[in-house]
């Protein structure tokens, strides 16, 4: 178990590591001519009139300060930070939805491997949530949520119903509220589902009045996120569409694509589970009952509210689809990292096997096994993203020399650059809308890349 703590330590390590090798790259540019020309505040203003409502979040003025006054690796592992951090609220509420859940077990072990699973099952977002300085403010937003989430699960268990805690979660609440759309219907919905079964089934109206703060303060900041005029503005940017058969389509078409996107999350998931003790035999006369009984779990007689209530983080998950289904153009990877964090609460909370046992052999041979080829990827992305940044440095000396010129650059290989930064790089079109984010950043007349 010491060995399994060390390489714990070192994957979360690695996951922060890897940022200070980041770079800049297309909108970050653009943010940064805007921002070397005008105030955070009136940049921020200026987006929430004219392109989107989480501009006032905290999370949007983070981004907006890092941008202007830090350098790329500060500002991504800040990102990198919150993505771990997330995965330490995760711990947290699936401890408090299950007791089971790493009962007796090192908080360390569990958060790293909740932490590893969600890098990896959603590599597809990774170049986004963490490692790019203008989208990577995804990871705050999740963090500030499921901080909140926290907060708000552990009031309910504890029963901190005084009137000094209310208005606290009031205050809190809205600036949780101040999130990004689709994240902060799935806040609004489990604050509602929480308050329906602690009024009608506990019968608590204390725990009520609780609830009814917290609703409150989301829905205040909510409704400066989505009445904000920029989200026309954004919306008509792209085809939507309003309630039709086409909004039931593109829930679906959504869906599909935040599957695709975190399928990856669902495979080391149910392998997690598997090192708890929810065994499966792979036998053929055996493997139809032993399926039935892995998955049990998540089948009971119950009523409709109580169906609801044991399914709510799933139910979570998909809310956030919603938004989407009036513009699918919008849903682009990093859009999932919220319906990924809710859907690994909710396998785990389900899953995780009351008997576990720390020490058992599946247990730490399959978890040093994980972590090893997770240190693995982590070295070799450090090594390509330090070849290709050094390449980016060599680039950078020529912008700098090269003020008012045309300028034409040796282009990246895209074999050459780790899937942790797969972000869009100037072309051979001086046109491109990368391109002249790099030569106004820089003060070239134009810019474009040619290949070796």
């Amino acid at each position: 178990m010491r060995i399994l703590k060390i390489l714990s330590i070192l994957s979360i390590t690695g996951i922060i590591l890897l940022a200070f090798f980041s770079w800049y790259s297309c909108d970050d540019y653009c943010n940064r001519v805007q921002l070397s020309e005008n105030s955070i505040f009136k940049i921020a203003w200026f987006q929430y009139m004219h392109w989107d409502g989480r501009s006032l979040s905290v999370a949007a003025f983070v981004q907006l300060f890092s941008l202007k006054y830090l350098p790329v690796e500060l500002t991504t592992s800040i990102w990198a930070v919150s993505f771990v951090c997330v995965s330490v609220m995760v711990f947290k509420i699936i401890r408090i939805e299950n007791s089971f859940f790493f009962s007796n077990g090192d908080a360390v072990i569990g958060i790293a491997l909740i932490c590893t699973t969600m890098w990896l099952g959603m590599w597809k977002l990774i170049p986004d949530i963490i490692y790019w300085a203008t989208g990577g403010s995804y990871s705050l937003l999740n963090l500030l949520g499921m901080f909140w989430l926290n907060i708000f699960l552990s009031g309910l268990k504890t029963k901190q119903f005084k009137a000094r805690s209310m208005i606290g979660m009031f205050f809190m609440s809205f600036i949780c509220g101040l999130n990004s759309h689709n994240f902060v219907i799935a806040l609004i919905f489990l604050c509602l589902i929480e308050f329906i079964h602690s009024s009608y089934i506990l019968k608590d109206k204390r725990g009520g009045t609780y609830i009814l703060f917290s609703f409150a303060g989301l829905v205040c900041g909510a409704a400066i996120v989505f009445l904000a005029p920029g989200n026309m503005v954004r919306l008509h940017q792209g085809s939507y569409h309003e309630m039709s058969v086409m909004f039931l389509f593109s829930f679906f078409l959504v869906l599909a694509k935040y599957v695709y996107w975190t399928i990856g999350l669902f495979i080391l998931s149910f392998f997690m589970l598997w090192l708890s003790g929810k065994g499966i035999i792979f036998q053929k006369s055996k493997l139809k009952s032993s399926v039935k009984k892995f998955l049990n779990v998540f089948r009971k007689k119950e009523t409709a509210f109580e169906l609801i209530y044991r399914h709510k983080y799933f139910l979570a998950a998909v809310s956030t689809i919603a938004v989407f289904s009036v513009s699918p153009f919008f849903a682009v990877p990093r859009t999932a990292i919220f319906f990924g964090t809710f859907m690994i609460i909710y396998i785990f909370q389900h899953g995780w096997n009351p008997a576990w046992k720390k020490k058992s052999g599946r247990f730490v041979a399959g978890g040093l096994l994980f972590l090893s080829v997770f240190l693995a990827v982590i070295v070799f992305q450090l090594f390509e993203a330090r070849s290709v940044k050094k390449q980016l440095a060599g680039r950078e000396l020529i912008f700098l020399n090269s003020k008012g010129r045309d300028v034409i650059v040796p282009a990246v290989p895209l074999r050459s650059i780790p899937f942790a930064f797969s972000f869009t790089d100037i072309s051979d079109d001086s046109s491109y809308w990368v391109n002249r984010c790099v030569a106004q950043h820089y003060g070239l007349r134009t810019i474009r890349s040619v290949t070796n």
